[in-house]
């Protein structure tokens, strides 16, 4: 098993690696990380001791074509003289570089790896920014909020682009997600995908319900949880185009989660309006996915029932619901 896992650097994807390794290891599996940017650093370092992972970008063009040619090769002989691990290449798309993109893994390098399939890591840019300001390597670099966002948007695109030219998934993956999502993509993939809505923004009751009901529903599913990325600092920001282009980038953020699972379920325990459970219940619903509502409660519009497949005012059938399911999804060998 190989998967490529990218994001832009300070996403604390290398957290979430970390913390899915621990699971592995305790579950009997060897799963390794190997950086592909000190991979590129190590053969640079063969004829130029003075190049680190901080000046790297500062190289021609081709000559970090060239580093990144050879540091795949040498991932590629490591896997092969290892057939009994597994391992998670980490690494970036692309760079950015003094206010712009600079490209840096295609369609044939990822041929050289051949991974199962990709994740991207998202993080909120306020986080990323706070981050990247703690890390030596970054404290003579000057790259705000904006491009952050600009670069997380650029990782998910060029992985979705390079993912589909080779025929394998891309999985968006909130850096503070639960590491069993990751884990069980990896080695649980008989287990059907679940995208979770809910109300956040006008949410009445506490989520000590959700959480146990999303805690229970893991059993069965493996689960991207929207909570997974924090933006509440920019409800509040008062600079409007920044604020505008982290909700546009989290509408888009959830519905790939939508399209990346193969169930969608809406928990609407408050009886509140959402605007974001509606958009990604008709979004769902018109791509085709499989739509189960918990709705608690006895009145309902004609349009609540309307775009899911089955609505359930139990916790406890909706339950025995995705049992079923994940029973039916398991015989059926779909990955």
């Amino acid at each position: 098993m190989i998967i490529f896992s990218s994001a832009v650097a300070g996403s604390d994807r290398i957290k979430l690696e970390n913390r899915t390794i621990n699971l592995a290891k305790r579950d009997g599996k060897r799963l390794e990380i190997i950086n592909l940017i000190d991979e590129m650093v190590k053969v640079a370092n063969k004829t130029n001791p003075y190049i680190d992972s901080r000046n790297l970008p500062n190289q021609d063009i081709e000559n970090i074509r060239i580093l990144k040619d050879s540091a795949l090769q040498n991932i590629r002989e490591e896997i092969n003289k290892n057939p009994g691990k597994d391992y998670i290449i980490d690494g970036h798309m692309s760079f950015w570089w003094k206010d712009g993109p600079l490209s840096l893994i295609s369609t044939k390098d990822i041929k050289v790896l051949n991974p199962d399939f990709f994740i991207t890591v998202v993080n909120d840019p306020k986080s990323v920014n706070d981050t990247l300001h703690k890390k030596k390597s970054w404290e003579d670099k000057s790259v705000d909020e904006y491009q952050i966002a600009l670069w997380s948007e650029l990782e998910i695109y060029t992985a979705d682009l390079v993912g589909n030219s080779v025929g394998k998934k891309n999985y968006i993956i909130g850096a503070k997600e639960d590491p069993r999502t990751l884990f069980e993509l990896m080695y649980k993939n008989y287990k059907p995908k679940a995208y979770i809505s809910y109300s956040m923004e006008h949410r009445k009751s506490s989520y000590k319900n959700l959480n146990r009901f999303i805690e229970r529903i893991r059993k069965y599913l493996i689960v991207f949880d929207p909570k997974s990325v924090d933006i509440d600092a920019y409800k509040t920001d008062g600079n409007v185009m920044m604020k505008n282009m982290v909700f546009n980038q989290t509408v888009r953020r959830d519905f790939h989660f939508v399209d990346q699972s193969d169930i969608t379920i809406i928990y609407m325990s408050d009886l509140v309006y959402s605007s974001g459970v509606d958009g990604e219940r008709m979004h769902a619903h018109y791509s085709g996915k499989k739509v189960l509502l918990y709705f608690p409660f006895e009145r309902y519009s004609p349009f609540t029932p309307y775009f899911v497949d089955k609505m359930y005012n139990s916790e406890e059938e909706l339950i025995e619901e995705i049992k079923r399911l994940a029973k039916r999804y398991k015989e059926k060998g779909k990955t």
